[in-house]
């Protein structure tokens, strides 16, 4: 039996109303939320369009509306598809609710309000929101995002102590959770030591009512961009099944660009960097200098991020997102003018999305001291780097960035202290091995000297 069919296995036995709990630790990109939809959708079918009611309410909660959006899109996509069930969209406003920030559905302001017997399904950033709408008393089953920023232990980690022990919560049958302890970020330290997939994973050691399993295959990453982070974050255990994508041979449009007043400085980079990415789909362009030191953007990354996606999005006609570590460097980015096909954000604002093309610019490499992005939080690497679909192309100094690793470790002693957990500092040591790892892809790098 395949991983999938053991989650639907389980999954589908706790839908039937079985109090248990199931944890999935997935990759990047194994199609978690996906796999929601797809359990949801073939569950919901026979009965969604009709006037049948349910004694258990299900709810799939996730910490953005970029995830809600997404479920919410592939659960009709799967009815409709995959099983054939066309719901008008009153029907659907009638067993849906949806409850997060900046959501509009002008058209259909039910799907706003209260759980009332009809409601099927529920679609949440937050179980407050749910628990304070719920018109009368129902069984309650939860499929949960614990996507970075989203713990929900206060109020979970109860719950599943009870199940695990055979105690049922009064209304909670069970719930199911996944997500990604190594992309768990812009957390404080009492909140990553109490991530629910985490506290599922010691349950699941004792209790035959706590289930587990991994997903170590990821069908966004394409084969080829995965090895740092491969080796760096998940010990060798990922397997890429996405489809690369490699840069055509340049054309006339290219040379346009780089007589930009922009551009025309990195042109000899550009060029170097094309001829790789005509071979690779991960090409990494490695500077010599480390990023403006008491600032939050550097105008040198900038720009050349900026002329890089005006190169590639002309050669590729695919969508390109540039990932910063700052708001002030996404500004800095976006202010050089507008790119068709191209968007800029912070890793933060980009946690649960994926595009075509991703050029993760790196943050602050400074040696000296624990206080820079990266090293406060090692884990934000890890998402910058794993949300491409078809190439990956990074900018920063990898040796510089090293060897600040390996001093702020040193000035830790070697070993984890009151300032550094154990997990935070378990995470210096991946982003170690992650750099390593890219440094060994010596055929894939683009020297930029003098920028």
């Amino acid at each position: 039996m395949g991983p999938y069919a053991e989650i639907g296995r389980y999954i589908d036995d706790l839908l039937a109303g079985n109090p248990s709990i199931v944890g999935v630790p997935g990759v990047p990109g194994a199609g978690k939320t996906t796999f929601y939809a797809y359990t949801m959708a073939n569950y919901l079918r026979d009965i969604i369009c009709g006037g049948g009611r349910l004694k258990t309410l299900y709810v799939y909660l996730a910490p953005t509306n970029d995830l809600l959006i997404d479920f919410l899109e592939k659960f009709l996509g799967f009815l409709r598809g995959a099983f054939q069930v066309d719901c008008s969209p009153e029907e659907l406003a009638r067993r849906i609710r949806v409850y997060g920030s900046k959501i509009e559905a002008d058209k259909y302001p039910q799907v706003f309000k209260a759980v009332d017997d009809d409601v099927l399904l529920v679609i949440s950033t937050e179980w407050q929101r749910v628990s304070a709408r719920v018109l009368s008393p129902r069984n309650q089953v939860y499929l949960i995002d614990e996507a970075s920023r989203l713990t929900m232990s206060h109020f979970f980690i109860p719950i599943a102590d009870g199940i695990a022990k055979g105690r049922q919560d009064e209304d909670i049958l069970g719930f199911a959770v996944i997500g990604d302890v190594n992309q768990a970020v812009g957390l404080s330290e009492g909140e990553r030591q109490l991530l629910l997939l985490e506290h599922v994973k010691r349950l699941s050691k004792g209790s035959g009512r706590v289930h587990l399993v991994d997903l170590n295959i990821s069908w966004r990453l394409p084969r080829g961009t995965e090895e740092p982070i491969k080796e760096g974050y998940y010990d060798g255990n990922l397997e890429a099944k996405g489809n690369p994508f490699l840069l055509k041979a340049p054309h006339e449009e290219l040379k346009r660009i780089l007589s930009d007043e922009h551009c025309r400085r990195y042109e000899k980079v550009i060029n170097e960097f094309i001829v790789l990415a005509s071979r690779y789909p991960h090409v990494h362009i490695e500077l010599d200098t480390h990023f403006v030191q008491g600032e939050r953007y550097d105008e040198r990354r900038a720009r050349l991020a900026w002329c890089l996606a005006r190169v590639i999005s002309a050669l590729s006609k695919k969508r390109v997102s540039v990932v910063v570590p700052y708001n002030q460097m996404a500004f800095a980015v976006r202010m050089l003018g507008r790119l068709e096909n191209v968007h800029t954000a912070t890793v933060a604002s980009y946690l649960g999305r994926e595009d075509d093309i991703i050029i993760s610019v790196f943050g602050k490499e400074q040696v000296g001291g624990c206080n820079t992005y990266y090293l406060q939080d090692p884990y934000i690497p890890n998402v910058q780097h794993s949300r491409q679909k078809n190439a990956l192309y990074s900018i920063g100094s990898s040796e510089i960035l090293l060897s600040s690793v390996d001093a702020c470790k040193k000035q830790l002693g070697g070993s984890p202290n009151k300032r550094y957990s154990e997990d935070v500092y378990e995470g210096l040591e991946k982003l170690h091995k992650m750099i390593e790892e890219l440094q060994r892809l010596e055929k894939r790098v683009v020297r930029a000297r003098g920028l």
